[in-house]
């Protein structure tokens, strides 16, 4: 039996029997023969690439499917006799992510694309928004995810707390929000491509280069945290980087779609017109710059930035990184998704595209939020490690690295140059400062120029030399 069916054998267990299972009680109640560690192995793969969610700790773990969840009480009780309470009619099982209500709505999603309303884009649900006066987040769940993702308390300059936690934000990102897409990279496998440039054997080209894709993306973000604005040409920014190299036209990396797109299993029709789809951009981002709060702000772009459907493709996934620069800027936990189903993760998203109603995403977003602040619930005194002399003098450095490119000068003549700066500006520590420039312009990319007032192809030319 191939690998691929034994993962199918154990999803269909957990889908049949419906409730938690302990490792032994899957074994027995598997419709193939798999040893004990073979079980555990194909667990874990599942568990990575959360399709299934394990519960409690060594001999008191079980296993579910992600996409369903049981309360506390029932946990406690055998598969037995959950099975008998559920032949009386009673209700215990509740979803890990959406209330009563939310999973009632997205019965709707249950009739066929071809059975339900057919729906277009719907301008007025950016134009009738306000920014600081519509809210699609409560006060109460902003003041609860706010106190939650606080990871400093003291000014410090945007990006800090994203830098210090810069490595397993790559990794945990990358990963997530590629699984969403559909890639079978693991964790594990994911770190090894980031931090060694190790491809993962079996795994097809696009996989990897959707991995290494988020990598830069995320880098762009957090090294121009300062500089970044809410604006077209970021978005655009982050789409290509996102893009590159995976679409068949090269040229729709980072420019907005001139083509129509269609979504798959819906029912709901995306703008077609390309003069208004970069219009429209520009006023979900015009509008979404104006938010004060950083959840409601997030929760926006996510939603809207996913709805317009603004390139050829990619689009999703530009909404997951550009919903995070308003954690980032802010020095608030980021949103990595770490958990998040893929069935419910699309459903909600397509449940707005078609109803505009908002509440299943909503509780999506609270959830992954709530899951991403447990990942990275850090000491915040660890914060003290950040290099003070490096945070002095970004906004020297940056200059300077301008000056280097803008100028042309390369090879020995940087550092002879970044001596004179030094000088002139009365940087302390010349020799800390140059080091620091130069090794920032030897791992300087086209997604890490802002702010640095230079063109791309001003760049392009420097990095020929």
């Amino acid at each position: 039996m191939t690998i691929q069916a034994e993962l199918e054998a154990i999803l269909t267990c957990l889908e049949s029997i419906g409730q938690p299972l302990s490792v032994g009680a899957l074994q027995n109640h598997l419709a193939v023969d798999m040893p004990k560690k073979t079980l555990q192995r194909r667990l874990k793969k599942l568990v990575e690439h959360g399709q299934v969610i394990a519960d409690g700790e060594k001999k008191a773990r079980t296993y579910r499917l992600a996409s369903y969840g049981i309360s506390s009480s029932a946990t406690e009780r055998s598969v037995t006799e959950s099975l008998a309470l559920n032949e009386k009619g009673n209700e215990y099982n509740q979803h890990p992510i959406f209330s009563a209500e939310s999973l009632a709505q997205l019965t709707y999603l249950n009739t066929p694309p071809y059975g339900r309303t057919k729906s277009t884009y719907q301008r007025q649900l950016v134009e009738q928004y306000t920014p600081n006066k519509t809210f699609y987040v409560p006060l109460s769940v902003r003041t609860k995810l706010h106190t939650m993702g606080k990871r400093v308390d003291k000014a410090l300059a945007a990006g800090t707390y994203a830098k210090e936690i810069g490595q397993k934000l790559l990794i945990d990102l990358s990963y997530n929000s590629s699984r969403l897409e559909g890639n079978t990279y693991s964790k594990l496998d994911t770190q090894k491509l980031i931090e060694q440039g190790v491809s993962a054997e079996g795994k097809v080209h696009e996989e990897t280069v959707m991995i290494m894709n988020h990598k830069e993306a995320i880098e762009f973000l957090i090294e121009n945290a300062e500089d970044i604005t809410l604006s077209s040409f970021t978005v655009r920014n982050i789409h290509y980087l996102l893009s590159q190299d995976l679409l068949a036209n090269p040229n729709a990396c980072g420019k907005e779609r001139e083509l129509e797109v269609t979504i798959g299993k819906s029912a709901y029709t995306p703008l077609s017109n390309p003069h208004q789809i970069k219009e429209v951009l520009a006023r979900v981002l015009l509008k979404a710059e104006q938010i004060s709060d950083p959840f409601e702000q997030s929760f926006f772009l996510l939603v809207h930035l996913s709805y317009l459907q603004a390139f050829e493709d990619v689009n999703k996934r530009t909404a997951r990184l550009t919903c995070n620069i308003p954690f980032i800027k802010g020095n608030l936990c980021p949103l990595s998704f770490t958990d998040v189903p893929q069935e419910d993760y699309f459903k909600a998203l397509l449940y707005f595209y078609e109803t505009n109603e908002v509440q299943p995403a909503l509780e999506l977003f609270e959830w992954a939020y709530k899951k991403s602040c447990e990942q990275y619930d850090v000491v915040k005194e660890s914060l003290g490690d950040i290099d003070a002399y490096r945070i002095k003098y970004r906004a020297a450095r940056k200059e300077a690295m301008g000056l280097v490119i803008r100028n042309d000068i390369s090879g020995a003549k940087i550092s002879a140059f970044l001596s004179r700066y030094c000088h002139d500006n009365q940087i302390e520590q010349p020799d800390k400062f140059i080091a620091m420039t130069i090794a920032d312009l030897e791992q300087l990319h086209e997604g890490a120029i802002i702010g640095l007032g230079i063109t791309e192809a001003m760049f392009k030319a420097w990095k020929r030399r």
